[in-house]
């Protein structure tokens, strides 16, 4: 299997400090905000957990672009997993919000993870947890709603996220089909990637709702189902493409969205918060 990945993959940091934000960043809307907070504090364990799995097979690899490709995957990850820690770290600091247990809980349930499925089973899962981020990164860069609704420089953000994820979303994949490529086990890795997204995210939200006594506010609950159903959709909009990864045939970019990459970079580079480009 050689690397089907249509366009470099640049590592890039950015160059910001996280700034006061309001304790409702998105459209002082608690319920919208708590979900995207949760997303949040998955991502750097969660980020540590693919880097993992996509190493444990790198010495198999015998295409060159291929390697060239896992090298910025992990560069890229692991600034992800550092943006969201200290992201994470400022709702902490700012908000008071509780954190430090919904941390610890994915930090549990991945080493759960690690102990428990092979290394093979792990690539599986974190092909199916790529292809859960990529379609949400498209959904946030084709969206632009998404993103201009999104305080200040966390917009920024949560914008330099989607497109790196939406860059190297077919690498874990290629490696995957490289080392073992069953589809069995592919579809299975999904279907535990997505039983994994869901339980995490809502218990999360729900706890940091109920924290914020904001459980019975029913306009920030009707705003999230808007949210979440109608405009932008960030879950009826990936539906499609999420039954597409069950197609014996799928590949990551049968999707091919590269033109929204060049654009929301240089929406980045007219804001000034990236640092390098390597």
């Amino acid at each position: 299997m050689i690397s089907k990945t249509p366009i470099p993959i640049r590592v890039r940091r950015m160059d910001y400090a996280i700034p006061e934000m309001p304790r409702y960043w998105y459209r002082n809307n608690p319920w919208i905000t708590h979900y995207m907070n949760a997303l949040s504090t998955t991502f750097p364990d969660g980020e540590r957990f693919f880097i993992d799995s996509v190493r444990n097979f790198q010495g198999q690899i015998k295409d060159p672009q291929l390697q060239k490709d896992i090298r910025a995957f992990i560069g890229q990850e692991a600034n992800h997993g550092k943006e969201h820690e200290a992201f994470n770290q400022a709702l902490i600091d700012q908000h008071q919000l509780p954190l430090a247990k919904k941390i610890e809980f994915v930090k549990n349930a991945l080493k759960f993870a690690k102990k428990r499925y092979s290394d093979r089973e792990r690539l599986a899962m974190t092909v199916g947890f790529e292809h859960f981020t990529a379609i949400l990164a498209n959904l946030m860069l084709e969206q632009a709603d998404v993103i201009e609704n999104i305080d200040g420089m966390v917009g920024d953000m949560f914008m330099w996220h989607a497109v790196e994820e939406t860059e190297h979303k077919s690498v874990a994949y290629d490696v995957f089909q490289a080392v073992d490529g069953d589809y069995w086990l592919r579809v299975r890795g999904m279907a535990q990637a997505t039983f994994f997204f869901m339980l995490v995210t809502l218990r999360m939200q729900h706890s940091l709702l109920k924290h914020d006594g904001k459980l019975s506010d029913w306009r920030s609950a009707l705003g999230f189902a808007k949210f979440m159903l109608f405009k932008p959709g960030m879950l009826t909009r990936i539906i499609p493409e999420y039954l597409d990864f069950y197609r014996p045939s799928f590949h990551p970019w049968q999707h091919d969205n590269r033109h929204l990459i060049e654009q929301r970079i240089g929406q980045l580079k007219a804001n000034e918060v990236l640092a390098q480009v390597a």
